[in-house]
């Protein structure tokens, strides 16, 4: 009797050149061709460029900022890609047949589809030469751009606009909250592993949930405001001399004030040419300049954060004409200021919003200057002495 012999496992009948092209080819169609094209290039990259394909490849990056971006996150994964491509290499060596001589690469066919400027064809340039392992590696690195894509995508994300003489208070899905101050705009998103506002115009107080693992970032302007949880003010000036600065306080906690370069009006970390950063605990403030310079820290007394919380404005030595402004926001003041030299008088106090009344009354007392009522129903500022 002849001794028994186990059925071998029926396998995989192995697919001819053509099948496989048209797998991966249906696969790479329903791809960013963005993404695509990163995965093009990086793995040429790897194998090794000479300065011509060098020069391409700068070029390629230089094109666009989705590009580098595309090529980045690739590169930020390689490593842990290249591990599985040795493990999927190792398998296929252990179990493969000595493998036939590989056939020439057929031309290039004329009319084959194009990608945003990089042709289908230059897949089948080289793909002869990776073995079947770096295919899946390859397909498994472009997943991985679309699943890091994925992941930074919001899960929350909404824009909010208060109109002139108005105030919001807002409860994000987060538990945290943000009050928006008149005539401001901002973009909530909440993303997994971060929570981001840009605060494009106008003012905001911030009481953050705390949470270690989704850090919670304010981008306005030139400053990005980085915190766990706590309670904080940011402010960007829209007008005047310091346009663009943006004023950061903090109430209750600890925050992180990064300056940040801007380029072509996008924001730029700081860090590329320079770093300059404050840590700000309870009590402090500080001012971030429109191009990415972050002042001294100085002490803020708390009744002199967001006060327009709770009705109030407050100024300490801050020119007429920036009072007046600032009154503008919360409805029309009636107010008129012609001379730029009244303009510059400096203002104290504190006064409620919404009472220009009360303002106007006071403010004879307090600066060189008169009150003239006019037909048109405006009240024009003049100089004491002027007549």
């Amino acid at each position: 009797m002849s001794p028994y012999t186990p059925p071998r496992p029926a396998s995989r009948p192995p697919l001819d050149a053509e099948e496989e092209a048209r797998e991966l080819e249906a696969f790479l169609r329903a791809q960013d061709p963005v993404d695509l094209a990163a995965a093009d290039w990086h793995m040429r990259w790897e194998q090794g460029l000479d300065a011509e394909g060098e020069r391409q490849l700068q070029a390629w990056l230089a094109e666009a900022p989705a590009h580098a971006a595309a090529f980045a996150r690739l590169d930020r994964s390689a490593t842990d890609l290249h591990a599985i491509a040795v493990d999927l290499r190792r398998a296929g060596a252990a179990t493969a047949p000595v493998p036939a001589p590989v056939p020439a690469a057929e031309p290039p066919r004329a009319g084959r589809p194009r990608f945003s400027g990089w042709r289908f064809a230059g897949w089948r340039a080289w793909r002869p030469r990776l073995p079947r392992p770096a295919w899946v590696a390859l397909c498994g690195m472009v997943l991985l751009v679309l699943g890091h894509g994925w992941w930074q995508l919001p899960g929350f994300e909404q824009d909010y606009a208060v109109a002139r003489g108005q105030r919001q208070n807002v409860a994000l899905p987060d538990g945290s909250v943000m009050h928006l101050d008149a005539q401001s705009r901002s973009r909530v998103s909440l993303y997994r592993d971060r929570r981001e506002v840009h605060l494009a115009e106008g003012q905001a107080m911030f009481s953050v949930m705390p949470d270690r693992d989704r850090p919670f970032q304010v981008l306005a302007g030139s400053a990005r405001v980085t915190v766990v949880g706590t309670r904080f003010s940011v402010r960007v000036e829209p007008l005047g001399a310091d346009a663009g600065t943006v004023r950061v306080a903090v109430e209750e906690g600890q925050v992180q004030v990064q300056g940040q370069v801007q380029v072509q009006g996008r924001p730029v970390l700081a860090g590329h040419a320079r770093t300059e950063t404050a840590d700000l605990r309870a009590g402090q403030v500080v001012v971030v300049a429109a191009d990415g310079r972050v002042s001294a820290v100085a002490a803020v007394s708390p009744e002199n954060i967001a006060p327009w919380r709770q009705g109030m404005l407050r100024f300490d030595s801050t020119p007429l004409a920036a009072v007046l402004q600032e009154m503008e926001r919360y409805g029309p003041t009636g107010l008129v200021l012609d001379d730029p030299a009244l303009g510059a008088l400096l203002v104290g106090g504190s006064y409620r919003i919404g009472r220009v009344d009360e303002f106007a009354s006071v403010l004879p007392r307090i600066l060189p200057v008169r009150l003239v009522a006019g037909a048109d129903g405006k009240t024009r500022i003049l100089g004491a002495a002027d007549r």
